[in-house]
């Protein structure tokens, strides 16, 4: 909502005709968004009613829902759409019930005849950020912002067509229809067009604002305007005379007087944080107040409808109520209004999602000053908190192993944190690096990128008690990625790569030349490293540690600081562009393959099961899923594309041991124990395993002293180590 001074002259109050139509849009493909968790469902800012049905917003999502019992009411279906949802409408058309809903700059037709299988028909990108409509015949009509009144014909719900346009030359905020004329508010007046001919909309009046006043909207009764004034309270306005509206009298309402409708001879209020007016308009001369509801939140709308109670239809005032989600207000007697029922909306997390790690169904989020919060994500599409824990600096980042998450804490350094029990995370130790900023796990080992004190080596052999065994100067040290033998940390604008055999003594290897945007985050799979460079993710061979060359990129668009992958695609979250899904079969030449044009702060991710975990900073972490992915049930003849066989601590061991894998992608697994004449002793593992780090306890209790390899093969590929046991 936008507030703009009244400067215009009189001279332009005829309006131009504007005749841009506008095509629809497409915001995702290949892509689904599946959950969210901490972003909260948004504000409550427009209903509609038709008598026991509702429909409402909640942000971005339309609610439909059942209020045939007040106090019981049940939500009855759902539909998330791109953009905030600023206004609703619902109208039949050939015989068939429809929802026109507007939001950014989106027009919507929706299929609501099942109300319990609502489906999205087509979507029209005005052009400009829609902020109400009404309806008339076969034609909407947008208050669309900055480019005043648009109408479409909607005739065809999967093809509206542009009809005509009005310059309101001001930001046109509602429109309300009562034929054969339109009603318009738009900051410092309203305007009155004839539209009997919707290809040759008529100015006809125009009712002017008073001193510091600001039209947010009109509606018609009995030959006279009700005129919201944001500012100042109600303005009756007499339109009997089209040409030559004139003031009637005022309602001293108050700040945020926001939207009037009415029901026999009483008007009823959107008002804010006053929540919910009744006035008595049966003297149009002098309007009373009747009563006022105070609503919990901040009345934004207001619809009217009729339920039918004990046999009998009993009016309700729907308010969307802002934080306060839907209220539904018993109005039979207006002297004394009460809440019959009401829908809650979940509010945000506190905090900053930056990154996450996902592991046996539970995502561990780094949340900056919120710390660490775990939650179940086995159900993708209702993520809920197991657990969290406040760490004392700014917690970047966060990887698990062995039962212990270890947060990058920034100036608070690397936080322990015993996670065995998920719902009460328990910190166990601090271990105090410079300015930890990002973490990376590689079998026994987490490697820090600790800033100006470059790459810190921690040996978590003990989780609860990880030694600093090593630490290699750079630059700057921004993030942090391992897998394998490798690591690499982000250093000014490039990447510095190091042999990690030795964890107690990494050996410097090579470097990418500088960036020409620079990196924050980036993947190291296999021999190949995939590094976003502000719009673009480029490829690198790293066969050579000592050499890495570029193979391929591909532009994406927006900001990219990670990247993260599975199988043959790349998953890479773009601030401004949402999720990007490239297929990285061919490095040499990477194809954006899916996207999801989400919120513009989509800032880190981690994959699992085709299933993408973006963190979106003050909308906490969505899930996403890849429709391209390819099912385990698909899948299990295919060859697990990367993994990694760590080598087993302790070692020499008495007499049981730990042996930790990890898999790109799902895949099946067999681990098994061999004497030195490749005879199999032990079955350790024989199964279908998930993507991620597994870790398996090998008890030789009942066996010789001895060496003995660990087998580990997945669909055809073969590693092979040596452990010794010594009683």
């Amino acid at each position: 909502m936008h507030r703009l001074s009244s400067v215009v002259c009189l001279a332009l109050l005829s309006l131009l005709l504007l005749t841009a139509g506008r095509a629809p849009g497409q915001d995702a493909l290949n892509v689904t968004a599946a959950g969210n968790f901490g972003k909260g469902e948004g504000e409550s800012k427009a209903v509609f009613a038709a008598g026991s049905l509702v429909y409402y917003a909640v942000g971005n999502k339309l609610q439909i829902a059942s209020f045939s019992d007040p106090a019981n009411p049940l939500k009855v279906a759902s539909v998330n759409l791109p953009n905030i949802i600023e206004d609703i409408v619902r109208t039949s058309i050939n015989s068939v019930q429809h929802l026109v809903v507007v939001g950014g700059p989106n027009l919507w037709l929706i299929n609501v005849q099942n109300p319990t299988a609502p489906s999205l028909v087509s979507t029209v990108n005005i052009g400009s950020t829609c902020e109400g409509l009404a309806t008339s015949g076969v034609n909407a009509y947008v208050a669309a912002g900055g480019r005043g009144l648009q109408i479409y014909n909607i005739s065809n719900p999967a093809n509206p067509a542009f009809v005509a346009g009005i310059d309101t030359l001001e930001y046109c905020e509602s429109v309300v229809i009562s034929a054969p004329y339109a009603y318009i508010a738009a900051g410092s007046r309203s305007h009155i067009v004839n539209i009997s001919n919707p290809a040759a909309p008529v100015v006809t009046g125009q009712y002017r604002a008073r001193t510091d006043g600001y039209h947010q909207y009109a509606n018609v009764r009995a030959g006279h305007l009700y005129v919201c004034d944001f500012n100042l309270g109600l303005d009756v306005v007499n339109v009997t005379t089209p040409a030559t509206p004139a003031l009637a009298t005022t309602l001293p309402t108050g700040f945020r007087t926001a939207r009037i409708v009415f029901d026999g001879n009483y008007g009823y209020i959107a008002n804010g944080d006053s929540g919910m007016r009744i006035i008595d308009v049966s003297n149009i001369a002098a309007p009373t107040q009747v009563s006022l509801y105070n609503t919990p939140g901040r009345a934004a709308s207001v619809y009217f409808g009729a339920i039918t109670i004990s046999g009998s239809p009993t009016g309700h005032i729907f308010v969307a109520d802002r934080t306060a989600g839907l209220r539904a207000i018993n109005v039979s007697n207006p002297a004394a209004p009460t809440e019959s029922g009401a829908i809650n909306i979940v509010a945000p997390a506190s905090g900053t999602a930056f990154t996450s790690f996902i592991l046996d169904n539970k995502a561990y989020v780094a949340y900056g000053s919120a710390g660490l919060r775990i939650i179940d994500v086995a159900n993708p599409a209702n993520p809920t908190l197991l657990g969290t824990l406040d760490t004392p600096g700014d917690a970047r980042a966060v990887v698990v192993g062995n039962n212990h998450a270890y947060v990058a804490d920034r100036d608070a350094g690397v936080r322990v944190i015993d996670v065995s029990n998920p719902s009460l995370p328990v910190e166990v130790k601090n271990i105090a690096t410079p300015r930890a900023r990002g973490v990376a796990i590689s079998g026994n080992y987490v490697y820090v990128a600790a800033s100006d004190s470059g790459l810190v080596v921690l040996d978590i052999s003990n989780p609860a008690n990880p030694a600093w065994i090593k630490s290699m100067p750079a630059l700057y040290g921004e993030n942090v990625a391992a897998f394998g033998n490798i690591a690499a940390i982000t250093d000014y604008g490039k990447i510095r790569f190091y042999d990690v055999t030795n964890p107690a003594s990494p050996v410097s290897k090579g470097e990418t030349p500088s960036f020409s945007v620079g990196n924050e985050g980036f993947a190291i799979a296999g021999n190949y490293a995939y590094i976003p460079d502000g719009d673009k993710l480029r490829i690198f061979d790293i066969s050579n540690l000592a050499t890495p060359v570029e193979v391929g990129s591909v532009t994406h668009g927006g900001y990219s600081y990670m990247a993260a992958i599975e199988g043959k695609y790349a998953y890479v979250p773009a601030e401004g562009a949402g999720l990007r899904v490239i297929d990285v079969s061919n490095p040499a030449s990477p194809q954006e393959v899916g996207y999801y044009d989400g919120p513009s702060d989509a800032r880190g991710v981690a994959v699992a099961g085709g299933y993408a975990y973006v963190t979106e900073r003050a909308d906490g972490l969505t899930i996403y899923r890849n429709d391209l992915f390819t099912s385990v049930a698909e899948d299990r003849g295919q060859v697990a594309q990367r993994f990694a066989l760590h080598q087993n601590y302790p070692n020499p061991f008495n007499p049981s041991t730990k042996i930790q894998f990890e898999l790109q992608r799902p895949a099946p697994v067999k681990l098994e124990i061999q004497n030195v004449l490749g005879q199999t002793v032990a079955v350790l593992v024989n199964e279908w395993k998930a993507a991620g780090t597994h870790t398996v306890v090998f008890n030789a209790e009942n066996m010789a002293n001895g060496v003995y390899l660990y087998r580990l093969e997945t669909a055809g590929h073969v590693q092979v180590r040596k452990l010794v046991l010594m009683k």
